[in-house]
């Protein structure tokens, strides 16, 4: 028994210098903290209510729990002590202090969008030199939900304008967002308008959305108008809207009819034509009036003037194409006639003119000291020939002179030998060129 008593002394001996060093420690859990929003989105709207709640656990006697804003950095709230409320709108019940788990409620009364933010909360941990520092943090993010004002949704160009055919508008439809909540809806005031394609543009930085088309007004554009839409899923009921139009079209280009017709005489617009036939009639204003010439009694129909154009242009293109033609063609033969006629000159002027010789005609002696006599003759392909005769000088024994005498083979008649040569010293009458 006293061997136990005597046990005991010793274990509590250890245990109490331990704890005297420093060397004895006691685990326990990490403090926690959680916050979240109470409220359910759909109902996080301008002007209701927003309950948030922060639940602390783990905690030492004198941890301290703590909302606080993010941008801006703010404290409003610091134990049981409330360091911001703005206007009284800001409510705090904190319970369990002083133990182990606390909670702390946060709720905001008539919302604002200012409210908007990031909420906080932290444990903190007191510190010997003064402060704190935080051993625990959660945070929850509030998008506070509203519809945009009476200024939005804002259209340009609003409301009726009058452009020239051919202008590029430059339409534009912008509202808040709400945070992405705001859907915008652009409709054409008349159905069979063309179709058209708007761009979406959406800025979170600044909370906005915008849509947007580029539009080349042209005939068909007289008359139309765009309405634009804004409504939200988390505002049933709500929704307002702004309009682009109607446009009046101006200066358009029409051509005359060809043929005058008395079925009829109105000065409408083709546009305002087309929309009474389908059950969207429109006042004529004095400018559409002014620049028509001709009217279209149903959307099938088509307007004389035009349709007969492309055929007055094509006539004109082939009479220009046949007039170009016959003139080529006449030039053509003109050259060739004049070619002809320059050609036959040359020809006759080429052509040689053979000239008759005299049949007694002497001429001078050549270097064998006979006298030469040239017949001029002419082929059939008009080029000279010549047949050359020569008599033989007289003799030195005074043989009388010989004539003229035809070669052998010459068919000329004309020039006949007077006698035959008695002696071989006579030389004989021959064709020099033979």
């Amino acid at each position: 028994m006293d061997g136990r008593i005597s046990m005991y002394v010793l274990l509590v001996c250890v245990w109490c210098s331990l704890d005297a060093g420093g060397l004895l420690m006691v685990v326990t859990a990490q403090p926690t903290a959680y916050a979240e929003i109470l409220t359910p989105e759909a109902d996080r709207k301008e002007g209701g209510q927003v309950d948030m709640r922060c639940t602390a656990t783990n905690l030492e006697s004198d941890y301290i729990v703590e909302w606080r804003t993010e941008d801006p950095i703010q404290t409003l709230r610091f134990g049981e002590f409330t360091v911001h409320n703005r206007n009284g709108r800001f409510i705090f019940d904190t319970s369990g202090a002083n133990t182990q788990t606390v909670v702390q409620d946060f709720t905001i009364t008539n919302v604002q969008r200012a409210d908007t933010d990031e909420y906080v909360c932290n444990v903190n941990d007191p510190i010997s030199i003064g402060g704190t520092t935080i051993v625990a943090t959660s945070s929850v993010t509030l998008l506070v939900l509203y519809f945009p004002n009476a200024s939005f949704p804002m259209c340009s160009p609003a409301g009726p304008i009058t452009v020239d055919a051919g202008t590029e508008l430059d339409m534009r439809c912008s509202s808040e967002s709400s945070h992405g909540t705001v859907t915008i809806t652009i409709n054409p005031t008349i159905q069979n308008s063309r179709f058209t394609n708007w761009t979406s543009v959406v800025n979170d930085d600044s909370d906005t959305v915008l849509r947007t088309l580029d539009l080349t007004v042209d005939d068909a554009d007289n008359g139309v108008a765009f309405e634009c839409f804004i409504s939200s899923m988390y505002f049933a009921g709500m929704k307002r809207t702004c309009q682009f139009g109607p446009y009046t079209v101006r200066n358009t280009v029409t051509i005359p009819m060809t043929e005058p017709t008395t079925a009829s005489t109105s000065t409408s617009s083709t546009a305002a034509s087309t929309r009474s036939s389908i059950g969207n009639p429109t006042p004529t204003t004095e400018n559409e009036a002014s620049s028509t010439s001709s009217t279209v009694s149903s959307p099938g129909s088509s307007n004389p003037a035009r349709s007969s154009t492309p055929l007055i242009v094509a006539f004109i293109v082939v009479v220009v194409l046949a007039v170009t033609f016959f003139v080529v063609i006449i030039i053509l033969i003109l050259r060739d006639v004049r070619k002809n006629r320059l050609i036959k000159r040359l020809i006759s002027e080429k052509e040689p003119r053979v000239i008759q010789a005299d049949p007694y005609m002497e001429l001078q002696p050549t270097e064998d000291k006979n006298r030469v006599y040239m017949e001029p003759t002419t082929t059939e392909e008009t080029i000279q020939k010549q047949d050359t005769y020569y008599q033989p000088v007289e003799l030195e024994n005074g043989s009388p002179e010989y004539d003229y005498a035809r070669p052998e083979g010459s068919t000329n008649t004309s020039y006949e030998a007077v006698r035959v040569p008695k002696s071989s010293a006579e030389k004989q009458y021959q064709n020099i060129n033979n």
